[in-house]
């Protein structure tokens, strides 16, 4: 046998050696009968032609030059896990349900159209969408319950690829009969930061974008709601202004219902974003959905 002729079945042991210190623990390991485990190591290191381990009577231990193979093993190893479930994915993906997941802002505003597209590109494919902060889209993702997100606060966690897809813009709201919206000019950051605003719950991706954009002004009373639609009803009642997406409020703005406030400083852009999984390869019909939704019309689209 040659270097060549190694296969997964060597690397892994080599992965396991590397992890468990034990001939017999590696052996456990990777599901392969000691004397087996340990003819394989031999006939290893007879086509490499030097040790990979030190066999000592408290175990066996890796060589230099082991812990070296070792950890291109484990390369070879991941390499070969994304093969599978780019195969997984591509299977699951040429027929039957996507499973995926969208912030708040995007489901109400933008996903109508891009699943009314998908009923049509995609007739074998059935979309199937769960709905939550962006938080919850990141947690869906990593549980493996949705293989594409997409998310609209200011960062990406790690472990994550992300594509931009569009601008959006928040705006600070108030009723036609707010003092700030008789003002006539532009007020100051810090008088909103200090005001009593209605804000998204936390891990929301609008609540994120106003946070950051608002810290550095000061932070005033809160009152948290948990849609973009809570907020919009809560500050026509009066209970105070509004930062939510225009997505959420640009009939109300065209209506004269609610009036947008300019503040003096303040910016309050953001990015949409797709998301999924690190080391992870989408799936035909996710890589589909993605492009539909990167070509349909939006007031805000990336350049």
């Amino acid at each position: 046998m040659s270097v060549q002729d190694w296969d997964l079945r060597h690397y892994r042991l080599l992965h396991a050696l590397a992890a468990q210190g034990s001939i017999g623990g590696a052996a456990r390991a990777t599901g392969v009968a000691q004397p087996n485990a340990s003819r394989m190591l031999e006939q290893m290191e007879r086509s490499a032609g030097f040790p990979l381990a030190h066999r000592t009577a408290r175990g066996t231990g890796l060589s230099d030059q082991g812990r070296v193979l070792a950890g291109l093993a484990a390369e070879v190893l991941e390499a070969n896990d994304h093969v599978l479930r780019a195969v997984e994915a591509l299977r699951s993906g040429s027929a039957g349900t996507l499973h995926v997941c969208a912030s708040m802002t995007v489901a109400e505003h933008l996903m109508p159209l891009w699943l009314a597209s998908a009923q049509q590109r995609m007739p074998h494919t059935k979309v199937a969408l769960d709905v939550g902060n962006s938080d919850a889209v990141f947690e869906r993702l990593a549980s493996g319950a949705a293989e594409l997100g997409f998310v609209e606060g200011p960062t990406v966690r790690t472990g994550f690829r992300y594509l931009d897809a569009a601008r959006d813009e928040l705006a600070v709201v108030v009723p036609i009969g707010h003092a700030w919206a008789k003002r006539g000019k532009e007020v100051p950051a810090a008088e909103v930061a200090a005001a009593g605003l209605v804000v998204r719950e936390p891990g929301s991706g609008t609540r994120q974008t106003a946070d950051l954009a608002l810290d550095p002004y000061g932070a005033g009373p809160r009152y948290e709601v948990g849609s973009n639609a809570a907020l919009v009803a809560s500050v026509a009642a009066g209970l105070g202004p509004g930062v939510v997406s225009r997505l959420a409020v640009e009939h109300l703005l065209r209506t004269g219902s609610l009036v947008e406030v300019d503040v003096e400083g303040l910016r309050l852009g953001r990015t949409l974003r797709a998301v999924w999984p690190a080391g992870t390869t989408l799936g035909k019909g996710a890589a589909e959905f993605l492009a539909l939704a990167l070509e349909a019309p939006h007031p805000y689209r990336m350049k």
